[in-house]
């Protein structure tokens, strides 16, 4: 009888674990591997093909107007907000579905688009109300070159906004501090640039600026108080390997109860996978479901999107699915590394997981 159960045992323990290889082969799409380089191919350039996306002009992307609150500035929500009935939100597969607000409360996270002097005049008092005695970051999520004329919100642009592409956060940064600091007394010509041309910049409107300040976004954040950090991000794109790893650090180092707030230059898409991710770390026992919809439904834009709306850009429909593809990994990142505290770098996750 008993080695009739032990048998038993045996064969039902040898049956979990071909199924559990069955389900190890079969967790990931095959097309992920189709993507899984991508980013790291994409930021390790040639010299020749680098050139394509210098810089060549100054873009005019936050004029330093008045706002009377918040709800003025493009893209601001809070994981305490609201959820909205936007246009991102008919992108989401199951537009029905209304996710949980589960650990929302306790998040201390915002995010927004790039902010002109003016409008960190009105966000700073938000953020200190809200945050109370807790420490206040700014969380830079671009990789681009950009900084403060007069209080405006310009960069040094590049095609598709991919100037500093396979540049490191430190020599960006390096980069910025001597440029802005370079401008003043000078006047430049900022142009009007977005995707409705196509990022065409011989199309561009462009306006005159006599400059009689100019600063990094760091000297700005710090002169109002706040922390500054930084990610160099590309955008329009899933990440590259390092700089989920920076991510990871920054998030790792970050104390238990502190306010982040993020933004990228429009505060959509760069800003909506950022906020996405630093909820699965905060909220790992949540579905993956409920976590992006309701960054969408906050605000943002939908990490499900793969191109489809009708005018899409062509060259950033594979984009959009690279995407869409991997944001589950991040998701499967935090499944893997939640009881060790994330000490596991992504890069280490990924070799250990995939061999590459």
């Amino acid at each position: 009888m008993t080695s009739k159960i032990l048998k038993t045992a045996v064969v039902t323990t040898l049956l979990a674990a071909v199924q559990g290889m069955a389900q190890a082969q079969t967790e990931f799409s095959s097309t992920i591997y189709k993507f899984i380089n991508k980013a790291n191919e994409r930021e390790n350039l040639d010299d020749v093909s680098r050139k394509g996306y210098e810089a060549a002009e100054w873009r005019m992307e936050a004029p330093n107007k008045d706002v009377k609150s918040v709800d003025d500035i493009f893209a601001f929500r809070w994981t305490g907000g609201p959820f909205r009935n936007t246009g991102a939100k008919s992108e989401l597969p199951d537009t029905n579905y209304v996710p949980t607000r589960k650990g929302m409360d306790k998040m201390y996270l915002s995010g927004s688009s790039r902010l002109s002097d003016k409008e960190m005049q009105v966000v700073l008092p938000w953020l200190k109300e809200h945050a109370g005695d807790m420490p206040i970051y700014i969380l830079d999520l671009r990789q681009e070159t950009h900084g403060y004329v007069n209080g405006n919100h310009v960069s040094w642009y590049g095609y598709i906004n991919w100037s500093n592409i396979g540049r490191r956060r430190e020599d960006i940064m390096h980069e910025e501090d001597s440029l802005f600091h370079s401008l003043r007394g000078k006047t430049i010509v900022a142009g009007k640039i977005s995707s409705s041309n196509n990022y065409i910049m011989s199309n561009a409107q462009y306006i005159k600026v006599s400059v009689d300040s100019a600063w990094t976004e760091k000297e700005m954040v710090e002169h109002y108080g706040l922390r500054y950090l930084r990610l160099a991000a590309l955008d329009h794109v899933f990440p590259c390997d390092y700089v989920i790893d920076q991510f990871l650090d920054i998030y790792r180092s970050l104390p238990e109860r502190a306010w982040v707030h993020m933004h990228c230059q429009a505060g959509r898409g760069r800003t909506t996978l950022w906020m996405s991710f630093f909820d699965m770390l905060r909220n790992p026992d949540l579905p993956m479901k409920d976590i992006l919809y309701r960054q969408t439904q906050l605000g943002g834009t939908s990490l499900y999107y793969q191109g489809q709306r009708k005018g899409e850009q062509k060259w950033r429909v594979s984009l959009f699915a690279e995407t869409s593809y991997l944001v589950p990994l991040l998701y499967a990142y935090v499944q893997d590394n939640k009881q060790n505290g994330y000490s596991v770098s992504w890069s280490e996750w990924k070799r250990q997981k995939f061999g590459r």
